[in-house]
């Protein structure tokens, strides 16, 4: 296993338990009803595009660099040169809004950079002296940390799935989905009262069907897999 994902994977584990530990302070016990909802909904919204970032870089990655052979410039990665980080962070983002008090956003921002700004720049000096300046050129028009503005003409043609991308991504959003939406129960039960569980079943639902619907409008076209 490779020492950055050991890294990585020991300071998501001490974030969690420390989360665990601190739930008094950090998982919200209360706040208006609406605005919970609303935050909820703006939470998901963000963990789900986050995957979609991640579904499709890894997709266009894999597809079109013949093992690293190639510097790929299109797809997710002609909006922004590290899509799969971008979309962790989306994912991270939306976590907090749903879950945690809104505090700790700075908190998630502090240990994301400490993972990955390190981690992005390792990368590009690894792909400037292997791309030389092919590399140097792509950097000039690809934005580093968050995609460019596109026209909602073209995005389509930018981000699309394929559903052979989407099963390596499938366990981890769901087991996303069923932590958040677990959590959260938890939250609106101790908040809001139990009436509150009963709405749980619904919004797991809306949530899929969201995910559903995002997945046919940025379908590729001709892929035989579907």
């Amino acid at each position: 296993m490779k020492k950055r994902i050991r890294i990585q994977g020991t300071l998501i584990f001490l974030a969690l338990i420390t989360s665990i530990l601190l739930s008094k302070f950090v998982f919200i016990h209360w706040r208006r009803e609406t605005l919970d909802e609303f935050l909820d909904v703006v939470g998901i919204i963000l963990v789900l595009l986050g995957f979609l970032f991640r579904i499709t870089a890894r997709g266009y990655k894999e597809e079109k660099s013949l093992q690293s052979k190639n510097l790929v410039k299109d797809g997710p990665y002609y909006l922004i040169r590290h899509p799969m980080y971008f979309g962790t962070f989306l994912i991270g983002t939306g976590i907090v809004f749903a879950l945690f008090e809104l505090w700790t956003l700075p908190l998630f921002l502090v240990v994301y950079l400490l993972i990955y700004i390190p981690q992005i720049k390792k990368e590009e000096d690894m792909l400037s002296k292997r791309f030389g300046q092919d590399y140097k050129d792509y950097c000039r028009t690809a934005s580093k940390y968050f995609p460019k503005i596109c026209s909602s003409s073209n995005i389509k043609n930018i981000i699309s799935l394929k559903f052979s991308w989407l099963k390596k991504e499938l366990v981890p959003l769901i087991m996303a989905i069923i932590v958040i939406i677990a959590i959260e129960t938890w939250q609106d039960v101790e908040s809001f009262g139990f009436k509150e569980f009963s709405k749980e079943p619904l919004e797991f639902l809306l949530i899929i069907l969201t995910f559903v619907i995002i997945i046919i409008l940025f379908r590729k076209k001709n892929d035989s897999s579907w």
